[in-house]
């Protein structure tokens, strides 16, 4: 882990640990819908993913397991959402043996939709912010009223979104650009469920889910019906209780 750093992160409940990792906001401030009902059994990590310059994977997973050390553990269980699912499984496939057990939420092994998010770096990359702040916010707007996000929720997305930097914002779209684990995936052994929204305005996340389960050995979906890409906001996932159940 020689470019390893610790974030800043935060800590809430007891029991084994389990590390969130966010979508393209990066903040970790986006999963307050899920942390109080899983800190009852596990110690919850939440926390910013990296802002400015070229980093890459390796980077992000990097920051993940030193966040596991940081806290005297060797393994957790890790939960990506979306961009943040692509690291999920980036980490499992870097460091296996820390891998307790993995959710991947809304994500894909690669995105099939080149033109489309090749355009979105690009133009995230040279539009002044307050152009892509516009298209980001409006977008966002419609895939929270999809959900039933509550206003008071939604008041609380926007003021972390206007938080991100866009530098980071255009860095994580271009990864995800270059994003293909789909040949390595029958490498991950770690249990994983895959959570989909049934109605994600996105990507197709019902596809990707069992595409990507079909081919490693020990996963399982989970589709939810109605819900959309920003399922875990909304009131149809209970993700607590879907690893009871699974």
């Amino acid at each position: 882990m020689t470019n390893a750093i610790v974030p800043p992160y935060r800590v809430e409940g007891s029991g084994p640990l389990f590390v969130y990792i966010a979508g393209l906001d990066g903040t970790g401030d986006l999963f307050f819908k899920q942390r109080p009902m899983l800190a009852e059994s596990y110690r919850v990590v939440t926390f910013r993913s990296r802002e400015g310059g070229a980093f890459s994977y390796d980077d992000l997973t990097d920051d993940v397991a030193a966040i596991i050390e940081d806290n005297q553990e060797s393994r957790a269980t890790i939960l990506g959402e979306s961009f943040g699912g692509t690291v999920a499984l980036s980490f499992a496939l870097r460091y296996p043996a820390m891998v307790e057990r993995m959710v991947v939420v809304n994500s894909f092994s690669r995105f099939r939709r080149q033109l489309l998010i090749r355009l979105g770096g690009r133009l995230a990359s040279v539009l002044p912010f307050s152009t892509t702040w516009l298209a980001r916010s409006g977008a966002s707007f419609l895939g929270l009223l999809a959900d039933g996000v509550r206003a008071e929720d939604r008041r609380r997305f926007f003021a972390a979104i206007r938080t991100v930097k866009q530098e980071s914002y255009a860095r994580r779209l271009k990864l995800i650009a270059e994003f293909n684990v789909e040949d390595r995936l029958h490498e991950i052994q770690a249990p994983t469920v895959f959570i989909a929204g049934e109605k994600d305005l996105l990507i197709q996340s019902v596809r990707e889910a069992r595409a990507m389960a079909r081919r490693m050995p020990r996963a399982v979906v989970r589709v939810i019906e109605g819900a959309g890409h920003a399922c875990l906001m909304g009131n149809k996932v209970n993700v607590a209780q879907i690893l009871k159940e699974t």
